[in-house]
């Protein structure tokens, strides 16, 4: 009986070792992402079964058939088996060889970005993400691009994000002062969520997008519509555009506009409010401050706020925009 197990353990092995090379060899020539990383999670499920059932079942069958007869017997000395442990060291050996050599060819095959592809970028900030399309677009929270291959071009204003796609089976790391890419294939138009995959700070779990895959004609039409408000935003006014720029920055994300206290103190009401500093001292808001914040957000802390704000340089009639949004904010 145990020689029996034994060789259809053996069986199992050596007719599971072809599957993996084959597994690795497609998953080489599988140029979507989704389709890649499924298979090369299904290849290690499979061989992941396979050991788990091959000593499990084994065990069972040893725990029942030499269990002791009698109290005090004692166990039969056994000295070993050079042929067994030699198979056992070499089979998983192998095994590992192959899942790492299917591993590395997914991973190097992927960062190779097909050449019909467009570019967009990401750029993350405590607690979201900017986008800008090919056009120079820039949305919160939203990048649209067309059905086709995208690159994501990403770097982070403060601490390290994760951009993260499930759907598309693909994260990056977004790096202050680093460039790092990623890229999927959009298929199907449709919303697919966009999460921040690596703690950075309390408003991490909120740090949420999307990605929206337009048909090509409906993405042109979303651009020049776009275009159109660019061209209208002109000749708005300061308040008008510091609402927007208010958006565009993510400002909203860690300020409240409605009394609400997020991350950061809410802004209706706060020109000319006296606030405390950490140091003690206390300031009256005005357009100074505002745009010394904005600056160099660890110029003048507010007691009681923390040191999350990234810094945005800015032109100058953009801080008297945004100064003057805030004014209207009641």
């Amino acid at each position: 009986m145990l020689k029996q197990v034994f060789r259809l353990l053996m069986a199992a092995v050596f007719v599971s070792i072809p599957y993996a090379a084959a597994a690795a060899e497609k998953a080489a020539r599988v140029v979507d992402p989704v389709k890649a990383w499924d298979l090369h999670f299904k290849t290690w499920a499979v061989v992941s079964i396979f050991v788990y059932l091959s000593v499990t079942v084994p065990l069972i069958y040893f725990v029942f058939k030499y269990r002791s007869k009698r109290k005090d017997a004692d166990g039969e000395y056994i000295d070993g088996n050079v042929g067994l442990e030699i198979l056992w060291t070499i089979v998983p050996m192998i095994i590992i060889i192959l899942l790492g050599v299917q591993s590395w060819a997914v991973f190097n095959d992927l960062r190779e970005v097909p050449k019909d592809h467009i570019e967009v970028k990401a750029v993350g900030f405590m607690f979201g993400f900017e986008m800008y399309t090919p056009e120079g677009i820039m949305t919160l929270n939203e990048m649209r691009v067309p059905v086709g291959n995208v690159k994501v071009n990403l770097t982070s204003k403060d601490v390290i994000h994760d951009f993260a796609i499930p759907s598309f089976r693909t994260r990056e790391d977004m790096v202050p002062g680093e460039n790092t890419y990623l890229w999927f294939s959009a298929k199907e138009p449709g919303e697919y969520p966009v999460y921040c995959a690596e703690f950075c700070g309390s408003g991490h779990s909120s740090m949420l997008a999307k990605v929206i895959v337009m048909k090509k004609e409906d993405y042109e039409a979303w651009v020049k519509s776009k275009q159109a408000e660019s061209t209208n935003m002109a000749a708005a006014t300061p308040a008008v555009k510091g609402k927007e720029l208010v958006e565009k920055l993510g400002c909203l994300g860690c300020h409240g506009i409605a009394g609400e206290t997020k991350a950061g103190p809410a802004l209706n009401g706060v020109i000319g409010k006296s606030e405390e500093l950490e140091d003690g001292t206390k300031v009256v808001i005005d357009e100074a401050f505002v745009k010394e914040k904005i600056s160099d957000p660890k110029a003048k802390p507010v007691k009681g706020f923390g040191h999350m704000m990234p810094p945005n340089m800015l032109a100058k009639e953009e801080y008297e925009a945004i100064a003057a949004y805030i004014k209207t904010i009641k």
